[in-house]
């Protein structure tokens, strides 16, 4: 009777073992870990050009690189002194 009980004993917790290091090691507590960060937002105006903490500034993109191009021109022409209009006298 003994020997019964210590075997049951000892089946009954080696599968409580194995039981609980299944649970223990789901994948999908792992996962977390090796996601990449979501991606940043694409600016469509100039002020979001600018905020490169939540817009994307990869040049490689084109529409990136043609909104660049579009807002350095506007900044050019803005800082470029108007020529003074003469009087005819």
């Amino acid at each position: 009777m003994f020997n019964r009980t210590s075997l049951q004993l000892g089946f009954a917790l080696s599968i409580a073992l194995a039981a609980a290091s299944a649970a223990a090691h789901d994948p999908r507590f792992h996962e977390q870990a090796t996601q990449a960060p979501p991606a940043k937002a694409k600016p469509t105006t100039c002020a979001q050009l600018a905020d490169t903490q939540r817009y994307s500034s990869d040049l490689t993109n084109p529409d990136i690189k043609a909104l660049k191009t579009k807002c350095d021109a506007e900044k050019a022409a803005a800082q470029k002194p108007t020529p003074a209009v003469q009087k005819k006298n």
